[in-house]
């Protein structure tokens, strides 16, 4: 008898676990968005404060100024993600970086200028 118990306690607890484990798998949401940027130092600063809590993955395009992000909607969404972007300086559809922030950058990563110092 505590074998059929213990097997059905380990039995309940596995399918539990499982269904645990697919819900937050299932919750996992992959977006796009224009971030401007120049240059190999951009990718790096606007990946970097892409990655706020709840975000998986990052990865922004040089040449087609994309983001993609994959990050779970029930910790963060794609307004605090472009919101600590444009904090590091970078402008996103919904927020254009603070001039403060813009003026920190390096001379090579002035986008709004057009001008790369090493495209």
């Amino acid at each position: 008898m505590k074998t059929l118990i213990s097997s059905t306690i380990f039995l309940l607890v596995l399918i539990f676990t499982n269904q645990s484990i697919q819900a937050s798998e299932s919750s996992i949401k992959t977006d796009t968005l224009t971030v401007r940027g120049n240059c190999g130092q951009c990718k790096d600063r606007i990946e970097e404060a892409a990655y706020i809590k709840g975000v998986k993955q990052a990865t922004w395009d040089k040449k087609s100024q994309i983001l993609q992000v994959v990050y779970n909607p029930n910790k963060t969404n794609l307004k605090l993600i472009e919101k600590a972007i444009s904090e590091a300086g970078h402008d996103t559809p919904n927020f254009i970086a603070a001039e403060s922030d813009y003026k920190k950058l390096p001379s090579c990563c002035a986008y709004r200028t057009g001008k790369c110092e090493h495209d």
